[in-house]
């Protein structure tokens, strides 16, 4: 019974328009931390297969594939479904790094401990093993406790600290202290250091503040692995280590 259901939920998606508050354009390119989605074609290094639909968003995390479509999030592991999760609503954002979160209307969602409803929307989430960070351009909080106030639109994190962004400057947890950052910060990865892109291009900052180094260019978005960095500039994939060094 159960493959048939699946059967028919893969259909449903290939044909139901992705409607939502930002639906994804059969030319859009969703970046990974190591590949793309070009339409609704996966680009892996040696695998490339077809989704049933174009998704809304998209991660990679522990080897699997998550796609994000309306009431649905579909796993995939080496080109295969795993899994089909239910989705009270359709994705804002989805993040891979370093845990799976998914950005819904209601709440934040994660596999496993599904939905956290929250009495404000999330602008930006993460996933640190079992805590949930979350932003929503009012504070910065940790589950349903505030950490900090402030006009924070991002966080990034790994599991030694998490930061929360503003446009002039990044509040680090469990320190809980601020640096001030170069420019406004339009996406951000920590792997230790924060990886911030901006206008001009992309920063590595040290958590003491300390501009380490700077890789000029128009990059739209970053995703990491924990190991190194991706980029999307001009829909096309550019690969850096966490020195900044290109691959």
């Amino acid at each position: 019974m159960r493959p048939l259901l699946l059967a028919l939920l893969l259909g449903l998606l290939g044909c139901v328009p992705q409607a939502g508050s930002s639906p994804a354009p059969s030319g859009q390119t969703l970046l990974l931390s190591n590949g793309l989605i070009q339409g609704r074609t996966v680009r892996l290094p040696a695998l490339e297969f077809d989704l049933p639909g174009v998704p809304v968003a998209a991660a990679t995390s522990g080897g699997r594939l998550y796609a994000g479509f309306p009431f649905q999030l579909l796993v995939y592991n080496q080109g295969q479904l795993e899994n089909s999760l239910p989705l009270s609503s359709t994705p804002r954002f989805l993040k891979g790094w370093p845990g799976v979160v998914v950005g819904l209307d209601e709440g934040v969602y994660t596999p496993g401990r599904g939905l956290l409803r929250l009495r404000e929307r999330a602008l930006d989430a993460l996933a640190v093993k079992d805590q949930l960070y979350w932003v929503d351009g009012k504070a910065f909080y940790a589950g349903s406790s505030p950490l900090a106030e402030g006009p924070y639109k991002r966080v990034a994190g790994d599991e030694r600290r998490v930061m929360a962004l503003t446009a002039a400057s990044a509040f680090i947890y469990p320190d809980r202290r601020s640096i001030n950052l170069p420019e406004e910060p339009l996406a951000a990865v920590v792997v230790e250091d924060l990886y911030m892109l901006g206008a001009k291009g992309l920063y590595r900052i040290s958590a003491s503040g300390l501009q380490v180094a700077f890789q000029p260019g128009d990059y739209s978005a970053i995703a990491t692995d924990g190991e190194t960095l991706s980029l999307l500039q001009d829909g096309r994939l550019v690969r850096f280590n966490l020195s900044l060094g290109g691959l």
